[in-house]
């Protein structure tokens, strides 16, 4: 699940597409298999938001070190400054919807699909029109 996850697809089925409409547009179901993407939890949204946390300051930090280290003992700060700056700004960008499919992922190990859940995925696969990818 969670190699898929990182692919951004659904945890699940493994769909391309997973809830997603766009980058940043999500739908409130796979579209794939129909599981709601935040399983009926408030604060589902919590949890990719702390990966996405982890994530990219763990990667600022990381970016940080090398780069001191590289520089040892005549650090350009400007430059380092405005590189990190770029980096804090591009990195959640590029990473926002693997973190919604990696906590997914994370969610499905420690709580499966129940039989109320996976009726109501069915049952809404089943009445959706065939055209509607945004759903």
């Amino acid at each position: 699940m969670v190699v898929r996850a990182l692919g951004r697809r659904c945890p699940r089925c493994g769909d391309q597409r997973a809830w997603f409409a766009g980058w940043f547009r999500q739908g409130e179901r796979c579209i794939g298999c129909g599981l709601s993407r935040t399983r009926n939890t408030s604060g589902h949204e919590l949890g990719s938001m702390t990966i996405a946390l982890i994530l990219n300051i763990g990667l600022v930090v990381v970016a940080i070190a090398i780069a001191i280290v590289v520089t040892v003992p005549d650090i350009p700060v400007l430059t380092l400054s405005i590189v990190l700056a770029a980096t804090s700004i591009i990195v959640p960008i590029v990473t926002w919807p693997i973190s919604h499919t990696l906590w997914s992922a994370i969610d499905l190990r420690f709580r499966p699909v129940d039989e109320t859940e996976a009726a109501e995925a069915a049952t809404w696969l089943a009445d959706r029109p065939a055209s509607d990818e945004n759903a």
